[in-house]
C-alpha cells in the first residue's frame, strides 16, 4: 500500500473554516480496523481519540491527517467533527474512482460503517451521483421523493430523509461529493449551507490525496 504523505499537498491553497464556526468537541472510542481494495478503510469505532478542543481550521485538518495513517482513516475523522458539530445525522464522502464514471462512498458518520467501501454508484444515478454530474448542489427535504433517489440497503440510509450534497473539487476537478442528512425531513439553514460549503472546500486536497493513493494501489 502507498505511504500516506499529506505533507506532499499544497496546504497553502486550503481555505480555513472558522474557530468560533466549528468548535471541536466530543469523545470517541478505539476498537480495529479492515482492509478493502489494498487501502485501509476506516471504521468509527477504530478512529483513535485525538480530539484537542482546537479550531476546525485548515492547520487542524493537517493535524488530523499526519495523525492517521491512512487518508481514509483521517477522512472518517473529518466527518464525525463535522457531523457532531453541526449536529447533522450522517455526514459521508464518496470519492470519484478512476475512470470518471462511478463514486465510492470513502467516509462516513451515520451510515453503516460496513458500507464504506461498498456502496458505489455510477454517476448517472442517486443523488449523489446527480451532484457529480451536474456539479451542482442538491438540496432536499425529503430524499426519497426525488426521482432520481436510489435506496442502497447496506448502507443503512432508509431512516434519513433530509439530504444536501455538494461537489468536491480541486484544481478545479471534481474529485468527490460530500453529502450530510438528517432523519427529519427537513430544509438546511444558509448558516448551515455555508459551513458545509466550506468544508467542502477545505477537505478537497485531502479527498485527492485519497483518490491517487487507491488509484497508484488498484
Amino acid at each position: 500500500m502507498t505511504t500516506w504523505c499529506w505533507r506532499k499537498l499544497r496546504t497553502s491553497s486550503l481555505k480555513s473554516v472558522s474557530a468560533s464556526d466549528l468548535l471541536v468537541t466530543g469523545r470517541y472510542a478505539t476498537t480495529g480496523s479492515k482492509q478493502n481494495k489494498g487501502i485501509e478503510m476506516m471504521t468509527l469505532e477504530s478512529v483513535e481519540d485525538t480530539t484537542t478542543g482546537e479550531g476546525f481550521s485548515a492547520a487542524e485538518l493537517d493535524r488530523i491527517a499526519e495523525t492517521f495513517d491512512s487518508p481514509s482513516q483521517a477522512l472518517t475523522e473529518m466527518v464525525r467533527r463535522v457531523a457532531n458539530e453541526l449536529e447533522l445525522d450522517v455526514c459521508s464522502i464518496y470519492v470519484l474512482e478512476a475512470d470518471r464514471k462511478h463514486l465510492r462512498l470513502a467516509a462516513t458518520m451515520g451510515l453503516n460503517q460496513s458500507s464504506v467501501g461498498h456502496v458505489r454508484m455510477k454517476i448517472s444515478e442517486g443523488l449523489a451521483g446527480l451532484v457529480a454530474e451536474q456539479l451542482m448542489p442538491v438540496s432536499l427535504a425529503a430524499a426519497s421523493e426525488h426521482p432520481r433517489f436510489k435506496y442502497f440497503p447496506e448502507a443503512g440510509e432508509e431512516k434519513y430523509s433530509s439530504f444536501h450534497g455538494l461537489a468536491v473539487i480541486d484544481d478545479e476537478q471534481l474529485q468527490g461529493v460530500l453529502v450530510v442528512q438528517t432523519i427529519e425531513a427537513r430544509e438546511y439553514s444558509a448558516e448551515e449551507v455555508d459551513l458545509v460549503g466550506s468544508f467542502a472546500e477545505t477537505i478537497a486536497p485531502y479527498v485527492t490525496q485519497c483518490r491517487l493513493l487507491e488509484h497508484t494501489d488498484f
